[in-house]
């Protein structure tokens, strides 16, 4: 059994970092970039804080690995603060084959939920790579560190207008008021590369879970295309997003199809945790 490694990842982390793979095919983009609409948040689903337990499967027969998100809030400098963290990891069996041990925090603000930082630790057998962005606010720049294999840090620095980290894109999404054939729209970046996310809110309708209950859910597709000359935007196919109608519009459900079958991703453990003033985010998962 080969399966395409990186593609599948990438479904896998885009349910929480929309950028990473699991969107349609880039296009062209139905707005301009430095037209976009600023976002109010209306609902706060995750004020209590969450933690919720996915399992990615490939054609839909293979388990090929879990993700676990861990929302809470917390004061930095006087200021509340929601932290999202995201671990993802292979099953025993693809372990064997390819294993990989992938974190992803970010840290943004309680009220407006604009971003101020942002991790990704990348462990994927010998390979390992550090993301770090932080925002500049008073040169509204994000600057992003890079390194990869202990060799030295790479340094990117761009406009942090109206522009989001994946993890914090999806929470603001969750947390706008938008009904069915709207369209939301979002620049994001994973680290060097920057993006036009488009998510349109097709319809609504039953989604079975695996453990029986059926929910309603809005279907969204999302597309993406790339905001400069290079990224990964055209990486996979069809995809759609599954967000619950009720007031937790929490992700349940994401099909993508990749070079070689499809990957799914569904909610199987869904448990509010005890806040927590001084989460260790940074921390990659063992």
């Amino acid at each position: 059994m080969e399966i395409p490694k990186r593609n599948w990842l990438l479904a896998i982390l885009s349910v929480f970092a929309v950028l990473a793979g699991s969107v349609s095919q880039a296009g062209e983009a139905t707005i301009k970039p430095d037209n976009l609409p600023v976002y109010t948040p209306k609902f706060y689903p995750f004020e209590k804080g969450e933690k919720e337990m996915y399992r990615a499967t490939w054609n839909g027969m293979f388990s090929v690995a879990t993700a676990e998100v861990t929302t809470t809030s917390s004061m930095v400098d006087g200021k509340k603060v929601y932290q999202v963290r995201v671990d993802t990891k292979t099953s025993k069996a693809l372990d064997l084959i390819w294993k990989m041990r992938d974190t992803i925090s970010s840290t943004f603000d309680a009220k407006s939920l604009a971003p101020s930082h942002y991790l990704f630790s990348q462990r994927e057998n010998s390979r390992i790579i550090d993301t770090e962005a932080k925002l500049d606010v008073n040169n509204k720049r994000w600057a992003v560190n890079r390194q990869q294999n202990g060799k030295r840090t790479k340094l990117y620095q761009f406009d942090s207008q109206n522009t989001f980290d994946p993890v914090t894109a999806v929470y603001l999404a969750r947390s706008v008021d938008f009904k069915v054939g709207d369209k939301l729209y979002f620049k994001i970046f994973g680290g060097r590369y920057h993006y036009l996310l488009e998510l349109f809110v097709e319809k609504k309708e039953p989604v079975a879970l695996p453990s029986g209950k059926t929910v309603e859910a809005y279907k969204i597709v999302p597309s993406v295309q790339n905001l400069k000359k290079t990224g990964y935007a055209s990486r996979l196919r069809e995809a759609a997003i599954w967000i619950s109608t009720d007031e937790r519009r929490l992700p349940i459900k994401l099909s993508s199809k990749i070079l070689f079958g499809s990957v799914q991703l569904d909610l199987m453990e869904d448990k509010q945790p005890a806040q927590s003033t001084a989460a260790n985010l940074g921390k990659p998962a063992s």
